[in-house]
């Protein structure tokens, strides 16, 4: 008799596992996508540096009393990593994108609808001087290893009656090396 109670818990232990295991593989799927890029340069740019959002937050319309005046600055980096240096020792950063239809200088704001008129957005390297939209250039000299790039943005007002909406925009950065 403790011979075959032995057999039923084994049995019964046995189909639970079973059942679980069943009930298991029904719990769903989904999909892993793996993105990158293999590149002949000196340096890699870093994961977290390829797509950034720079926060310029929410700026009163009073800011902009006249064309040039400017909204609280921003800091943004690029950060290069795996810098070899044995053959090339700058990089120049230039940034792409709709320049500003008042000051060519500038980034755009997008314009749908609830759009922000009358400013645009200035980008700024490390020493202050501004990198002027799709013309400008920084230059910076390669550390071996990590190199960061640091630059701030702000709005810029290029109108004396700024309008208020959203200031959101959209630029390339692209990188050569000398």
């Amino acid at each position: 008799m403790e011979f075959l109670m032995k057999k039923v818990v084994f049995a019964l232990s046995a189909l639970a596992v079973v059942s679980t295991s069943a009930f298991a593989a029904q719990s769903g799927d989904g999909t892993v996508k793996f993105t990158g890029e293999i590149v002949d340069a000196p340096c890699v740019i870093s994961t977290d540096s390829q797509n950034q959002e720079v926060v310029l937050g929410q700026v009163k319309k009073s800011t902009f009393a006249a064309i040039g005046d400017k909204s609280v600055s921003k800091p943004f980096q690029i950060k290069l990593e795996d810098c070899d240096i044995s053959a090339k020792t700058k990089v120049n950063v230039s940034f792409t994108g709709v320049a500003d239809a008042d000051n060519a200088k500038l980034v755009s704001v997008n314009t749908e609808a609830g759009a922000a008129t009358g400013v645009g957005i200035g980008i700024y390297d490390n020493a202050n001087k501004a990198v002027d939209m799709n013309t400008g250039k920084s230059t910076t000299t390669l550390a071996a290893g990590q190199t960061v790039l640091y630059y701030t943005a702000n709005y810029v007002s290029t109108k004396t009656a700024v309008t208020t909406g959203y200031g959101n925009a959209e630029v390339d950065f692209n990188l050569s090396y000398e």
